[in-house]
């Protein structure tokens, strides 16, 4: 794990990212973290794309080392990012709504938490706290609104039927969850790598417009699936329906998950002009712009053939990744076919932890183990245990993921570890 000191280092402040104590367990039993082989989030420190790193030794504009008093981001690359959506989501002509695209500054999460924070301002149910539905297993959406006040409710993705949602069960929850409820949608799941069928979508989607529910589309992994599938293209199927309802939407997706530059904090929120303004003005109460010199950068970037070139060679990483990571676990750690979901798209696969390493249906116990023999992989999912759905589903499975941008020797050494310390089936 490389750069040890310069990600994770706090002094003597306080950590308590669940992977730094883990990082810091295996240092004070004796482990050597540059030796430590880190597959839990997203993120090589190193595999930034070597054309947008270039762009940042480009002459810059001497306007963008100052405020830029537009809240919606640099114009460069707001407009940038404006003909980048439209072109890659194909939204040239789709529907009769208007929309527009914001540059996002300080991350997707904190847009997510914004457009929390608007739908209460416009009024919280009379009985209580509003609901908020997301997918389990699924990424920290608690995190990002139960501190807003928002009470979680979770639809179930169930691999029995391939990690995809029951348009059903959602259009229920929606019914019963009633005035001010949110729904988080997430179609290129993460953790399970599963592209939920379009069909799914659109009904979800239809259910969530009859119900007059707001909407948080996460499209952090749009661009990021196998070559030659077609993603499904949630924000087309959002344009097109949301029309027929003055329920308010967002559509959030990073840029630094496809360009493995998760440090710059850039992305692109799509929504109505009016809710774009509405998340503005929390913008401005934090800061005048921040960034912008990656911004700029950013801009320049998105303009050069060499982006697309780019990402279509990292979906072919990781596709390549994908098979080789299942066959070894199938193959040489002994996992059966049912255990491991390679999916077709995200940076992940997740397997099912060994029955034997269960502890309180938790995958806790086997990430010790995992760090223990020098490999850390990620939570299967990051939703709250307790709140994660089983009931009808029987007892919940424990689950973890390993992130797939690491080079293939990196991987198979992590197999080869967890091989030796007899974790595999």
């Amino acid at each position: 794990m490389e750069p040890t000191r310069s990600v994770l280092d706090s002094g003597a402040l306080p950590n308590d990212h669940e992977d730094a104590r883990l990082i810091r367990l295996y240092e004070e039993q004796g482990g050597e973290v540059r030796d430590l082989i880190y597959l839990s989030l997203g993120e090589t420190w190193t595999a930034v794309a070597p054309g947008l790193a270039a762009s940042l030794t480009d002459p810059l504009p001497a306007h963008v080392h100052g405020y830029t008093l537009s809240p919606y981001g640099l114009p460069a690359l707001r407009d940038g990012l404006r003909a980048y959506i439209t072109r890659t989501h194909q939204l040239l002509g789709a529907g009769a709504a208007p929309y527009d695209v914001a540059v996002s500054q300080s991350g997707t999460r904190a847009a997510m938490s914004d457009f929390g924070r608007l739908l209460l301002s416009d009024g919280a149910p009379s009985d209580g706290a509003p609901t908020a539905l997301a997918p389990a297993p699924g990424w920290d959406y608690s995190g990002v609104l139960t501190p807003l006040g928002y009470r979680m409710r979770f639809y179930t993705l169930a691999p029995a039927q391939g990690w995809q949602p029951d348009p059903e069960e959602v259009a229920s929850l929606l019914k019963r969850a009633g005035r001010g409820c949110l729904l988080v949608l997430n179609p290129q799941h993460n953790p399970t790598g599963a592209n939920w069928a379009a069909d799914r979508v659109e009904s979800i989607i239809g259910a969530a417009a009859a119900h007059h529910a707001a909407v948080l589309l996460d499209d952090a992994y749009y661009a990021l699936h196998a070559p030659g599938e077609q993603p499904t293209n949630a924000l087309r199927i959002l344009v097109e329906e949301m029309p027929r309802t003055s329920a308010p939407w967002l559509a959030t997706r990073t840029l630094g998950k496809q360009f493995h530059c998760n440090g710059w904090g850039l992305g692109a929120l799509t929504s109505r002009p009016a809710i774009l303004a509405e998340l503005a003005r929390y913008t401005q109460e934090r800061s005048y712009g921040c960034a912008l010199p990656l911004q700029a950068a950013m801009a320049t970037w998105l303009r050069k053939e060499e982006a697309d070139a780019f990402l279509e060679g990292l979906r072919r990483e990781y596709a390549a990744a994908r098979r080789q990571v299942a066959d070894r676990l199938r193959r040489d750690l002994g996992f059966p076919p049912d255990a491991v979901h390679v999916g077709t798209c995200s940076a992940y696969l997740r397997f099912r932890v060994p029955t034997r390493f269960v502890r309180d249906g938790s995958e806790a116990h086997y990430r010790r183990l995992c760090v223990a023999a020098g490999v850390l992989p990620g939570a299967g999912s990051m939703t709250v245990p307790a709140d994660a759905p089983s009931g009808r589903l029987g007892p919940p499975a424990a689950y973890v993921r390993l992130f797939l941008g690491q080079p293939g020797h990196v991987l198979d050494e992590a197999l080869d570890r967890l091989a030796r310390a007899g974790l595999g089936w």
